[in-house]
């Protein structure tokens, strides 16, 4: 349970500074700024991002001066969340459920109501995702991927998977 609350304040952190849009991010910093230039404003406001949060949840609404359409998401971010949790996503998937389940699931740009039908692909399609002992995160989300792809839901409302 550390790991998690570790890696989602890890990607809740960098989240920020990969947006595309501004060079200070978005979110109460960048927002708190408008119109100030420069290195040391570029600082300021990316500090003030960090440290208030809401860069994260701005970018995943499309507020607090953030474009949700715009984001660049790393796919280092999610192959970082499936390294630390492999063992929890592979049992939360057997299942069809939890709360690894659903980050992954934000992590693929699901929306609220395409993430039961995640579940239940990652759940169907657990054989193909799980299908060795040594699974290897960065082929395991390229798999993980092409199973969403082929979903006829999943393809039309997750945003990350290309």
């Amino acid at each position: 349970m550390k790991k998690f609350i570790v890696l989602l304040a890890m990607v809740a952190l960098m989240a920020p500074a990969a947006y595309a849009g501004k060079t200070s991010g978005c979110g109460l910093g960048a927002e708190s700024l408008t119109g100030k230039s420069g290195m040391l404003m570029n600082l300021v406001a990316t500090f003030l991002n960090g440290l208030s949060g809401n860069g994260t949840f701005g970018i995943t609404s499309g507020t607090s001066g953030c474009d949700a359409n715009d984001v660049i998401y790393n796919d280092a971010v999610r192959e970082q969340f499936v390294a630390v949790n492999l063992n929890n996503l592979s049992a939360e998937m057997a299942q069809g459920n939890g709360q690894y389940v659903t980050v992954m699931a934000e992590l693929m740009g699901c929306d609220t109501s395409a993430q039961p039908a995640f579940a239940q692909m990652s759940q169907s399609k657990y054989e193909t995702l799980f299908n060795s002992a040594d699974v290897d995160a960065k082929a395991w989300l390229t798999s993980l991927k092409q199973e969403m792809a082929n979903d006829a839901v999943l393809s039309n409302r997750c945003t990350r998977i290309s």
